[in-house]
């Protein structure tokens, strides 16, 4: 109990604020809503995006959006789903771990399959990244901070909507929605088709989506909210090609060749995504200044796809073309959250509750014959169980005038229960975890705020790297288990300043983050000994990794005729333990110690610029620059990929014709059509020539140059 008395002291003072003179300071944090955001005096580095700025885009992909935020980088793939990391944590990672960042989609954190995703990019009413460690509100995962998106809420008023886009590659998109209100009720429902043939063989991708919100007014100051949302999904390839192939010792640079993939197939591709999202949520609002608000959801993730690319020549090095493996997964989220928030003019407080009963049920079966293994004969069959119980809490106290101090505690347990349908072996594994964030604003002058703090993160391991012997072991890698393992933890510091003047605003901070006992394989993520049946791969806390830098984001007032954006990036990460790395080459392993090394796919230098110009009141311009230095594809930093600029155009016409107001647009990506490698990786001799080197990189080619046209109208 002992952990839990500081946690009860802020509660308690939470409480008690209720005795002072209210009005004045109120608490910003919120796993909820997004309603009590203010940055008046919130102590972490933070960027927001309102939903009218996200659509100035036009994004086929929320990817192209996040990215132009500093701090944030996202893998962009096919349709809307993606792996998103903040401040470089887990970018070590590419294919199937989780991202070490909370996704939160009106109140529900998400969490869905191979560590990506699904964002519907026309549905946003706001963004918001939390950057630090974010555990204290979020709890398992958050070790580099969050994104908290709001979707679009009901308006008091009668309104419809018709939009459709056509582009390069195929791609299309219809929308339509309509929002009602009358004096007791707002609601809103929207449905969008989106579609492309993909630019790379076999990319194709469709998103179907119908949502809504249902919001009742039961009195002046309380109201009920009911939202829904179904999507279905399908996306294909991603394009992963090897940068270069050989046979009989000559290669064939395919960078150059086959940039589209020809031929080639992703790791894990035909994704066939079912997602079901369905919540409730309550508000009260009180003459003392405070809030109550209580939450109920239901998430669902049924996802099917084929996994283990291999090539069906058996020839090593030849291109892979098939997939061994059918995989099912079906996630099923429920919960409950509910906090009490008091404002003060010396003390606010909020206390919150947080219950999850989450469910997934997985199986792998052959999809090909493979020697003696016959079509659908089963590979695996789990079950497994996540119970969280959680309690956490924000107390803000005004030390002065001008000067207020922030602390944030929580308290997880979480208990898993996994199955092994196939020979009926059951594990159970509880973690008590407790995580924090302190921190101070002072205000120099008006909308002049320097801000400080310290924030922890958490990621619990999971079941399938506890006992990996178990669980993992094939005919192709020997695993051992490791009950042992330790939480990986976060700590991250950071000083900022943020200012607002008439003309423009701007925040830019310094921070610290390091990552302490990570979980990893003992060899690397995707490294192996040449024998792993004498030397077994084993789960563990094998490294430690420092991540410094300096986050700089600027705005003018984009209502003005001449507006700008520029953000700012400065990220240095590096390992600072990891003395067992296995290299694997022509049978035989070389252990490398990468202490001091630079992470992978982590820039050191991230610039976003745009111009905004409107050339009369109905027409206006941008012009933006997205580069990202250079960045190593691999944990050795032998393989280093060159860094790249690339420049988009965009332009909007606005009219009123009657009752209607139409929309005209039209933009070009990557206009001086700049060739850059996604997600670059490498981990050994990928293309069978018993060498070590650029050639045997993993990536997928850009696109290059695109182009995009839309109409709509309001009406």
């Amino acid at each position: 109990m002992k952990k839990n008395i500081y946690l009860s002291v802020i509660c308690a003072l939470a409480i008690n604020a209720a005795a002072s003179d209210l009005g004045t300071i109120q608490v910003e944090s919120s796993t909820i809503d997004d309603k009590f955001a203010n940055k008046a005096t919130e102590i972490s580095s933070t960027a927001t995006m309102s939903g009218a700025e996200v659509e100035e885009f036009h994004a086929e992909n929320i990817a192209d959006v996040l990215n132009t935020l500093p701090g944030v980088t996202v893998r962009k793939n096919e349709g809307d789903s993606n792996k998103i990391h903040i401040r470089g944590v887990a970018t070590e990672m590419y294919m199937g771990e989780q991202p070490g960042v909370a996704i939160v989609i009106d109140g529900v954190p998400v969490q869905e399959r191979a560590g990506a995703v699904n964002i519907d990019v026309d549905n946003i009413e706001s963004i918001k990244v939390l950057k630090g460690g974010a555990s204290y509100l979020y709890g398992n995962d958050a070790l580099a901070g969050a994104i908290i998106i709001t979707t679009k809420r009901p308006k008091n008023k009668n309104q419809g909507f018709v939009a459709t886009e056509q582009g390069s590659y195929g791609y299309q998109k219809y929308l339509a929605s309509y929002n009602m209100g009358t004096e007791n009720f707002a609601a809103n429902i929207q449905a969008s088709y989106k579609a492309a043939d993909g630019y790379w063989e076999d990319s194709d991708y469709y998103t179907k989506s119908i949502n809504g919100k249902f919001q009742y007014y039961i009195d002046d100051s309380s109201d009920i909210t009911l939202g829904a949302d179904k999507t279905l999904r399908f996306e294909n390839d991603t394009g992963s090609i090897t940068h270069s192939t050989q046979s009989s010792g000559v290669y064939t640079n395919n960078v150059e060749t086959n940039p589209t993939s020809k031929g080639e197939v992703g790791y894990s591709t035909n994704y066939d995504i079912d997602l079901t999202k369905l919540f409730l949520t309550y508000s009260k609002d009180f003459e003392n200044d405070s809030n109550l608000m209580a939450q109920v959801y239901k998430y669902e993730d049924i996802t099917k796809n084929r996994t283990s690319a291999f090539a069906t020549s058996g020839v090593r090095g030849d291109p892979r073309d098939d997939h061994k493996y059918d995989a099912y997964a079906n996630t099923d989220q429920v919960g409950l959250k509910s906090e009490y928030r008091l404002g003060g003019q010396v003390v606010a407080g909020m206390l919150g509750l947080d219950i999850a009963r989450n469910e997934e049920d997985r199986n792998t079966k052959y999809r090909v014959v493979d020697g003696s293994h016959q079509i659908g004969e089963l590979v695996s069959d789990t079950s497994s169980t996540e119970d969280i119980n959680a309690i956490y809490g924000e107390f803000k106290y005004q030390i002065a005038k001008d000067f207020v101090a922030t602390l944030n505690a929580r308290y997880d347990q979480i208990s898993y229960d996994y199955k092994n349908n196939m020979n009926s072996d059951n594990w159970d594994k509880i973690y008590n975890e407790n995580s924090y964030r302190a921190g101070l604003t002072y205000n120099l002058a008006a909308k002049q705020i320097i801000f400080a703090s310290v924030s922890t993160g958490f990621r619990v391991p999971t079941i399938s790297q506890l006992f990996a012997g178990d669980i993992s072991s094939s005919s192709r890698a020997t695993y051992a288990n490791n009950s042992n393992i330790d939480t990986e933890k976060t700590l991250n510091f950071e000083i900022g300043f943020r200012q607002q003047t008439d003309l423009i605003s701007y925040e830019v901070s310094i921070f610290q983050l390091d990552r302490n006992d990570v979980i990893t394989r003992d060899s690397g993520n995707y490294a192996a000994d040449a024998n792993t049946t004498a030397f077994p791969i084993t789960y563990g806390n094998y490294s430690d990794i420092q991540n410094r830098g300096l986050e700089l984001g600027l705005n003018s007032d984009r209502s003005k005729d001449l507006s700008f954006v520029f953000n700012y990036t400065y990220l240095d990460s590096k390992y600072t333990r990891f003395n067992e790395y296995k290299l694997v080459l022509n049978n035989t392993t070389s252990t490398h110690d990468l202490t001091g090394n630079t992470i992978p796919r982590t820039s050191k230098h991230t610039v976003y610029l745009e111009g905004n110009y409107k050339i009369i009141p109905s027409v206006l311009l941008t012009a933006d620059i997205n580069y990202r230095s250079s960045q190593y594809a691999d944990e050795l930093n032998e393989v280093k990929v060159d860094g790249y600029a690339v420049v988009n155009l965009r332009a909007k016409y606005n009219v009123t014709l009657a009752s209607f107001d139409i929309e005209m647009f039209g933009k070009v990506e990557n206009v001086f059509d700049e060739q850059y490698y996604m997600m670059p990786r490498v981990t050994g001799d990928r293309n069978g020539d018993d060498l070590y080197d650029i050639r045997d990189m993993g990536l997928t080619v850009n696109p290059g140059r695109t182009f995009l046209a839309g109409l709509s109208a309001k009406f």
